[in-house]
């Protein structure tokens, strides 16, 4: 295969992105008081995750909001206790805008590109909880890898 030939190739699978913001938009924690936040593990939380996505075309955007709740597991019983939530807002600009989205605002892009965004703003969601539970009796608690495998299609919505 010719170099142009290659290098044509390798352009309509590259897209590229950069992060133009990423910061948390509230946390929460719970009343501590009626547990022992010390004998509280990774593996005695659940979590949920709820992801709102929105694009603009004119500027390129792509902007993905998280919601992240911890919830105690409680094995006496089915209940959950919540303890602690953050949320986040993440803008990204490509320039390749339309490999990614088409006119009817639905994802071109391959499964990997939009599970890639995803990690990011999970790997940032990660930072701004960890800042947030320094100097609470929860600091030794940090969100597990999340396994995206079972996520459906990225859906933006047009703003």
């Amino acid at each position: 295969m010719s170099k142009e030939k290659k290098k044509k190739k390798e352009s309509k699978k590259t897209i590229r992105v950069e992060i133009i913001e990423s910061k948390p938009n509230g946390f929460y924690i719970v009343d501590l008081d009626k547990i022992n936040p010390d004998e509280i593990t990774t593996k005695d939380l659940e979590y949920r995750i709820n992801i709102i996505t929105g694009t603009n075309k004119e500027d390129k955007l792509i902007k993905i909001d998280l919601e992240l709740d911890a919830f105690l597991i409680n094995s006496s019983n089915s209940n959950k206790q919540e303890l602690f939530g953050i949320k986040s807002a993440t803008i990204f600009r490509t320039p390749d805008f339309d490999k990614v989205i088409n006119e009817d605002v639905k994802v071109l892009a391959p499964d990997d590109f939009t599970k890639k965004l995803l990690n990011i703003c999970i790997g940032g969601i990660r930072g701004m909880l960890a800042v947030n539970l320094v100097n609470t009796e929860l600091s030794h608690i940090t969100i597990p890898l999340l396994d995206l495998s079972g996520l459906k299609e990225l859906k933006p919505i047009e703003d």
